[in-house]
């Protein structure tokens, strides 16, 4: 399962919950800065070893992954204006990704979770600044 959130038709956030997927499956549309690939291999399965090019890109604004091993993570989801769009809620096996705008996040006791994001980090004055909700 794959949940689009948008706003006047641009891809702010998409939701996954890993459990229901099945097969492969790459949901963020080709053009966007941060990609997210899925898949269940029923069968034992080897890739063609490969190197990945060294390709100069630019990006203009840090995509954001989050990815909830287990427990709770509770995001209100903000468009670049500030303007607050829905709050999600991940439990174990979903993950979040947010290609622009802000967020919230208030996590539950004992949650495991990761965050994937584009580097280089220059500090969070650089990357970030905060909004009043």
């Amino acid at each position: 399962m794959v949940k689009d959130i948008k706003k006047s038709g641009i891809l702010i956030a998409q939701v996954y919950d890993v459990n229901s997927m099945i097969g492969t499956l790459f949901p963020t549309p080709s053009d966007s800065n941060f990609q997210f690939g899925f898949s269940t291999v029923q069968e034992d399965k080897e890739l063609t070893p490969h190197i990945h090019k060294k390709v100069h890109r630019k990006i203009d604004t840090t995509s954001e992954f989050l990815y909830v091993v287990l427990g709770e993570l509770q995001i209100d989801v903000y468009d670049e204006e500030e303007q607050f769009l829905e709050k999600v809620i991940l439990k174990d096996n979903m993950g979040f990704l947010q290609f622009i705008g802000g967020h919230k996040i208030s996590i539950r006791a004992k949650t495991k979770f990761f965050e994937i994001k584009q580097g280089p980090y220059y500090g969070r004055d650089f990357d970030k600044y905060e909004i009043n909700v």
